[in-house]
This record gives structure tokens, sequence and C-alpha cells, in this order.
């Protein structure tokens, strides 16, 4: 046999390493990602590079960087490896246990509307699942932190980002404020006769804005007097009367059948908050995060 001829076969794992490597941002995430040490992902490159006469990675002691001829290159390969991994995880996934710890961030508003129902469903069908929560607003590094999938909620876009993201939510918002409040300044007719009122307001909140089905009829600056990513505290300052507030229908229901805040432009909507499911970039992904992903999309897949 020519083994010549063998030599001039690309080796794919090669080319996963060196994905692995682009989107970790470092030998030892990739090593990581890959289960392997990190002087293997080295060897791993080092041929790749050798066989293609190119260099694909700048190294220094603190830092990894793409040259131009790796970065086409990672433009090209990534998208191809990417679908060989979904197909190969689609065959198996059949076949595979949803067990071990799932290892999820979300915000408190999603966990406790959204993520703890899904988790409730899943945990019953799977029992060998444990599963570990996290609170955070912040997009943590799924890597470094070891968590198979967070959960952001945004009304604008996702910031760039080597991670997966799927939508999984909108999650709709309108304006309250306590009977009280409405007495005294009386009940609005418009977007911008709230502006001088007092607000109680999500400190990622810089303007409030008002939609008449797609068609945005208003749209204000803040000025608040109470900031706070405490979600608890803004509804009970609102129905304290301190103030007028932009939350979820769902979380304040019994708030509201107790008339304790009444809904401001009852027939029109804020922006919905968006939430997504990031998971690490281009890694097969594991069934018991494929299972939560069904139980949030199809509860009834979950059993399957």
């Amino acid at each position: 046999m020519n083994t010549k001829k063998l030599d001039e076969f690309a080796d794919w794992g090669d080319w996963e390493n060196f994905c692995r490597v682009v989107e970790a941002g470092s030998f030892t995430a990739a090593g990581d990602i890959a289960g392997i040490p990190k002087q293997s992902i080295s060897f791993s490159i080092a041929r790749l590079e050798a066989r293609l006469g190119n260099r694909l990675l700048d190294r220094s002691t603190r830092r990894v960087r793409v040259t131009d001829i790796g970065q086409t290159f990672y433009a090209r390969i990534a998208p191809l490896l990417n679908d060989l991994r979904e197909a190969d995880n689609d065959a198996k996934s059949t076949q595979q246990q949803v067990s071990g710890t799932l290892r999820v961030a979300a915000p408190y508003e999603t966990g406790w509307l959204h993520l703890a129902p899904a988790l409730v469903r899943l945990l019953k069908a799977h029992p060998a699942l444990k599963v570990e929560v996290d609170d955070t607003r912040k997009i943590p590094d799924l890597i470094e932190q070891r968590y198979d999938i967070a959960f952001v909620k945004t009304d604008t876009r996702l910031p760039d980002s080597s991670m997966v993201s799927k939508h999984v939510v909108a999650m709709e918002r309108g304006f309250y404020a306590a009977p009280e409040l409405i007495a005294e300044r009386g009940l609005p007719r418009t977007l911008q006769e709230i502006a001088s009122w007092p607000m109680i307001v999500d400190p990622d909140d810089s303007e409030w804005e008002l939609l008449d089905g797609d068609r945005e009829v208003g749209r204000i600056s803040l000025c608040p007097c109470i900031r706070t990513p405490n979600v608890e505290l803004r509804v009970r300052a609102a129905i304290a009367g301190l103030g007028v507030i932009r939350m979820l229908p769902a979380y304040i229901k019994d708030d509201i059948r107790r008339g304790e805040l009444i809904r401001l432009f009852p027939h029109q909507y804020s922006s919905p908050l968006e939430v997504y499911a990031l998971t690490p970039a281009r890694r097969l992904v594991p069934p018991k995060v494929r299972a939560l992903l069904d139980a949030f999309e199809d509860p009834a897949k979950i059993d399957s």
C-alpha cells in the first residue's frame, strides 16, 4: 500500500481540534472540551499545519491568535464539522440515557416562569438526572464555569459570541401601577403621559416603548426613582405606589387578580423579552441538554 498517498488524506480529528481551539480561545480549554490533554491538542494542530504548509494559529505564552489563513479555513470547515456532529448526535440521541448532572444558569424570572416547569417535567421523565441551577443575569463563560446550558433574556440583539444560541421563548411585557398612583396621577392614554411618573426599572432599561401590534406608538426615556435587578423589590415597590413598572403579566398575575396592580394601556404591549438558550459552541449536544430544550419546546418529546 502506498503510505505517501495515505499521508495526503486529511485527518478530520486535527481539523476538529483546530476548530475547538478557535472557538474556546486556548489549547487548554479546547482540551477540556475534547476530553484530552492540552499537549495532544498542540500536537494535533502542529501536524495539521505541517500537512497544509500554512500556519493557522499564532501562539504566545498568554494567548492564541487565529491567522488570516486560519480564519479563512475555519469559516469553511467549521459549519461542515458541525453538521457532521449534529447528524451523528441525532443518530445516537435515542439510544443515550438522560443522566448525570445538568448545570444550568438562568435569570430569576426565566427560572420562575419557564425553567422550573420544564425541569419538573424533565426530572419526572428521567429520575437518573440531577440538576444544579444558578441564578444569574450575566452571560457566563460556559467552558470556564462548566455550565451545560445558560438562559439569557434580552430585548435587543445577543452580543457576538462563540456560543451556540437558540431562541426558546418570547415573554410578553406590560405597564403596571398601583390604584393609588393611578388615582393620584390620572389614567394615562399615551405612553408619553407617564414620562413624568416615578419609574421602577431594571438596570438594563434606558427606554420604554409601547407597541400596538407590530407598530410602535410611543417611546420614552427613563428617569427612575428605583433601579434594581431584584424583581420582587420592583413589584413590592410598585404595589406600594412608589412608581410604574414594566413587568411580565404571568409573574404578577396574583397581584393583578387582587387588584394591587392595574395594567396601563391594556390593549397594547411593550417589546417582548426574548429568552435564548446558550450552549458551548460546536460541541456535541449531550442528551441531557437536548432533553431540557425538548421540555421547553414540546413536553411530549421528553419521554420519547
